[in-house]
């Protein structure tokens, strides 16, 4: 869930069209960075590195970053949260 493969399927949940928010990628040198705008405004950011251990790194930082406590983000993983549910706790966070 907190590897490469979990965090990728969760922001491909997030590219759902259906729903307002866009994941924003920006690919750099050494890392790839990930934003999630909503309605103007940058929800969260944070970097993955693209060297060669990449898949096997632990990403616990991820759910902090995208304002979520583990469970939370485990929800949004795991598909009880949906792309809606996920805005609606990401525009509480920005109030």
């Amino acid at each position: 869930m907190l590897d490469l493969k979990g965090v990728m399927v969760t922001l491909e949940k997030l590219r759902d069209e259906k729903e307002p928010g866009e994941v924003v990628c920006t690919e750099g040198a050494k890392h790839t960075t990930y934003s999630y705008v909503l309605k103007g405004t940058e929800a969260f950011a944070f970097g993955i590195t693209r060297s060669s251990r990449a898949k096997s790194i632990h990403f616990g930082y991820v759910p902090r970053q995208m304002g979520l406590k583990k469970a939370k983000y485990r929800d949004l993983h795991d598909c009880p949260m949906s792309k809606a549910d996920f805005n609606e706790l990401v525009e509480s966070n920005l109030l």
